[in-house]
C-alpha cells in the first residue's frame, strides 16, 4: 500500500489507486491517508489470520 501510494502521487497506476481508495475507508494519497490505509489493512489482515489459525487449530 505504501508503494501504491507513492506511485499514485507520481501519477503511475492511477487505476489501482482508485480501486484501493474504494476498497479501504481510510486510504488516500496524502501521507496520513497512506499510513491510515496501511494500519487498516494490517488490522484486517491480523483479524482474518487469527480467525483462520484458530479454526485451523481446532480442526486438527
Amino acid at each position: 500500500m505504501l508503494l501504491l501510494g507513492i506511485s499514485g502521487n507520481l501519477g503511475i497506476y492511477t487505476g489501482a489507486v482508485e480501486m484501493m481508495s474504494r476498497w479501504h475507508m481510510f486510504f488516500s494519497l496524502n501521507v496520513t491517508g497512506i499510513i491510515a490505509g496501511m494500519l487498516e489493512a494490517a488490522t484486517i489482515s491480523f483479524i482474518f489470520g487469527y480467525l483462520f489459525a484458530t479454526i485451523y487449530n481446532r480442526l486438527i
